[in-house]
C-alpha cells in the first residue's frame, strides 16, 4: 500500500472517531426534554451534564427541580440524619432513577431538601 493510500485511511478513520466522540458528548448533554424522553433505565448519562449545568442543584427549590426533572419517583421519601450531640434531625429527600447502561447495580440520584431547598444531590448505588 502507498503513502497517499494510507493517508486517506488514517484521515478517514480519524474524522469517523471524531465523529463519534462528538455524537457521544451530545448525546450526554441534559435538558429537560431529553431527560423526560429517555428511558428512566438509562438516564444515568445525563445525570453528569444535569449536575454541572445546575451547581448540583444546591439552592434550587423543590418546584424548581421538579419542573426541570418531573415528579420523583418515590412520592415524600425521608431521611433521617443521627447529630453528633445525640438526636436527629428529618430531612425530604428527591429520588430519580439514574441508570446507567453498564452500571451492574440500580443507580438512583437522591437530592435532599432543607428547608425546601437542595441541600445535596448525589448518584448512589443501591
Amino acid at each position: 500500500m502507498n503513502w497517499s493510500k494510507r493517508l486517506k485511511i488514517l484521515s478517514v478513520l480519524l474524522a469517523a472517531a471524531l465523529l463519534f466522540l462528538g455524537w457521544r458528548q451530545y448525546d450526554r448533554r441534559f435538558t429537560p426534554e431529553r431527560w423526560a424522553e429517555t428511558d428512566i433505565s438509562r438516564r444515568g448519562k445525563l445525570v453528569d451534564s444535569l449536575l454541572e449545568q445546575y451547581g448540583g442543584l444546591e439552592g434550587m427549590t423543590r418546584a424548581e427541580v421538579e419542573e426541570l426533572l418531573g415528579a420523583d419517583m418515590e412520592g415524600n421519601q425521608m431521611e433521617e440524619r443521627l447529630l453528633p450531640g445525640g438526636g436527629s434531625e428529618v430531612r425530604a429527600m428527591l429520588v430519580y432513577a439514574a441508570g446507567r447502561p453498564w452500571a451492574i447495580f440500580p443507580e438512583y440520584l437522591y437530592i435532599t431538601l432543607e428547608d425546601g431547598r437542595v441541600a445535596d444531590a448525589r448518584v448512589v448505588a443501591d
